[in-house]
C-alpha cells in the first residue's frame, strides 16, 4: 500500500469517527467495504455514510471525497422503503491523472436491507461512463 493511500485511509478513518460521535444517539452510520467492478474507476474501497432519520441530514465520506475534497460532502435520501435506502451526493471538480477534469460526480448508493449489501454507481458529468461497485455494510 503506498504512502498515499494510507495517508488518506487514515484520514477517512477519523472523519467517520468524528461524523459518527456527533451523531451518534439519533444517526445510522454505513461502513461498508466496496468492490470495484473494475480496476482504476471511482468507485472507493471504502465508503461511510451517516443518516439521522429524524432531521434527514445525510453526510458521506470516502477515500476521493477527502481527496479531492478534503471533508466529507452532504448528501441526500433518493429512496428509503422496507428494501432499500438509496443515498446521493455529489463529489465536485475532480482531474485524473491523465489530466481528465469532470466538474462533478454523481454517486448513488443503494444499502439493500435484508442483505446488507451496498450497490454503488458513479457518472462523471459530460463523459457517458458509469462505474459499477458492490459489497457489504455494518450499521453503527
Amino acid at each position: 500500500m503506498n504512502v498515499l493511500k494510507v495517508k488518506l485511509m487514515k484520514k477517512f478513518a477519523l472523519a467517520v469517527l468524528f461524523a459518527s460521535m456527533a451523531t451518534a444517539a439519533t444517526a445510522d452510520t454505513y461502513i461498508c467495504k466496496i468492490k470495484q467492478d473494475s480496476k482504476g474507476n471511482w468507485i472507493p474501497e471504502n465508503l461511510a455514510i451517516n443518516y439521522n432519520p429524524q432531521t434527514g441530514k445525510v453526510v458521506v465520506n470516502d477515500e476521493y471525497i477527502m481527496h479531492f475534497h478534503g471533508k466529507p460532502v452532504a448528501g441526500k435520501v433518493a429512496t428509503d422503503n422496507a428494501k432499500r435506502i438509496t443515498f446521493t451526493w455529489t463529489l465536485p471538480s475532480v482531474r485524473n491523472s491523465a489530466g481528465q477534469t469532470a466538474l462533478r460526480f454523481q454517486y448513488r448508493a443503494s444499502y439493500l436491507k435484508r442483505s446488507h449489501k451496498m450497490i454503488v454507481t458513479s457518472r462523471p458529468s459530460g463523459y457517458e461512463d458509469v462505474f459499477r461497485g458492490a459489497g457489504a455494510c455494518k450499521v453503527e
